[in-house]
């Protein structure tokens, strides 16, 4: 007799509730009431799925956990009833099948259980018309995939090459049940973030301190052993030397404040595009230096930088944080003011390969400002972004005793491909003065 599959809830409403959408396609299962449903991991140690019902959004470090356990990704299905969308895509990201509702966990459960990892490569043939609207967004049919079919009580079932149908739940719970199991068979994060030819003591000498948010300059120069890809500008502290580094650079010219306490992205009036001669380089220098100093009194203000111009096509922000597992959590989104007021970002998990981080890109709403254009352009855009993600993602990694986030605001998409840091910073935590004071004590 087939054992039933193990379903661990948080709230006793979910357990009835699971307990009536597996009856409903035939599945056994046995929910319990688990008052820490996400850490009592019901089993996946001997490689049977098990489902976790939550109404409340895990933590990414609780879902990181989770993903890395023996047996986990695709055999854990996960129902978050509070879960928005960026939680979903992130838990997928991980390789965790995560949905929204009891039906469709019970109805991934039971392709889980079936081991029909490949069901979301279905065909949709043997399905009316409306059925097929209704999942097509959920498939991607290739051969070897089996078959979508209406089966008893008009539910929708997996046909796998065997003839032997495996009963998904209705047409709605299907395609949210095979969309979730598509996308965490596609999203394998394996490994570490690793770069070599980095010099550690480049990094050590500017980060080394006390808990701090180090000015763009210094961000920039912490970052740039590993790489990432940074305008050509200088770092100026007085009209004369501005007006020259200009001239060097060539007209027009981006002059912006350099201070770890007025940020440009909070502070937008404190840069300044397309200065075109020196005399306006000097008295730019001039009017940002006054205003810094009435805007802030006690601010530290290191001088200003100038910035050789480029030309972007879309301006997007990333905040990178470390997670357990040696992975690091990446935000990406839009820093223009209506990606900013829509909210119009994503969070997914470091490294990753650069179809995965297309298909996290592709979940943006301003998506066609960086993934438009031919082939060519789309994949010369879409590799200089996942190259500066991944450098990133490498230096969190590596520094992730020391640091505790960094973020770039604005990261410049190049029009053409390629793309530039224009504004930078790295947050240094305790761990220096830790360090210190431990030896003191010793």
């Amino acid at each position: 007799m087939t054992r039933p599959i193990t379903i661990a809830c948080d709230r006793a409403e979910l357990v009835v509730e699971c307990a009536t959408a597996a009856a409903t396609i035939g599945l056994s299962v046995a929910p319990r009431l688990e008052a820490q449903a996400l850490t009592a991991e019901p089993g996946s140690a001997t490689g049977e799925p098990v489902g976790i019902a939550l109404v409340e959004a895990p933590s990414p470090e609780d879902l990181v956990r989770l993903s890395a356990a023996p047996g986990n990704n695709s055999r854990v299905v996960l129902c978050i009833l509070a879960g928005a969308a960026s939680t979903l895509n992130f838990a997928r990201d991980l390789g965790l099948v995560a949905v929204t509702d009891p039906a469709a966990l019970v109805g991934a459960l039971a392709l889980a259980a079936a081991d029909r990892t490949d069901a979301g490569h279905a065909t949709l043939r043997g399905l009316s018309e409306v059925d097929r609207v209704r999942l097509g967004a959920a498939v991607q049919p290739e051969r070897g995939g089996g078959s979508l079919v209406r089966g008893d009580h008009g539910l929708i079932a997996h046909r796998g090459e065997d003839g032997v149908e495996v009963t998904i739940g209705s047409p709605g719970d299907a395609a949210a049940a095979l969309g979730a199991l598509s996308g965490a068979t596609r999203s394998k994060v394996r490994g570490r973030s690793i770069l070599e030819g980095v010099d550690p003591t480049a990094v050590h000498d500017v980060i080394f301190g006390p808990p701090r948010a180090l000015s763009d300059p210094a961000s920039k120069a912490a970052l740039n052993p590993y790489g990432v890809p940074l305008p050509l500008e200088e770092l100026c502290t007085s009209p004369s030397r501005a007006a020259a580094e200009a001239a060097r650079l060539g007209f027009p010219v981006r002059i912006g404040l350099a201070s770890p306490d007025l940020r440009v992205w909070d502070h937008p009036d404190l840069a300044v595009d397309g200065v075109d001669n020196a005399a306006r380089v000097r008295d730019v220098f001039r009017q940002m230096m006054t205003l810094a100093k009435t805007r802030a009194p006690e601010a530290r203000l290191l001088g200003v930088t100038v910035t050789a111009t480029t030309t972007a096509r879309a301006f997007m922000r990333l905040v990178a944080t470390p997670l357990p597992e040696r992975l690091v959590r990446m935000e990406v989104g839009f820093a223009d003011p209506h990606g900013v007021a829509s909210g119009d970002s994503t969070i997914t998990a470091l490294p990753a390969s650069i179809s995965q981080i297309e298909r996290v890109l592709s979940r943006l709403a301003g998506r066609e400002l960086i993934l438009a254009g031919g082939p060519a352009e789309r994949r010369a855009t879409v590799e200089a972004v996942a190259d500066v993600l991944l450098r990133v993602a490498a230096f969190v990694d590596d520094r992730r005793d020391e640091i505790e986030s960094v973020e770039i605001d604005p990261l410049a998409v190049l029009i053409g491909g390629g793309a530039e840091v224009r504004e930078a910073c790295v947050t240094v935590g305790d761990a220096f003065l830790r360090s210190l004071e431990a030896g003191a004590a010793g």
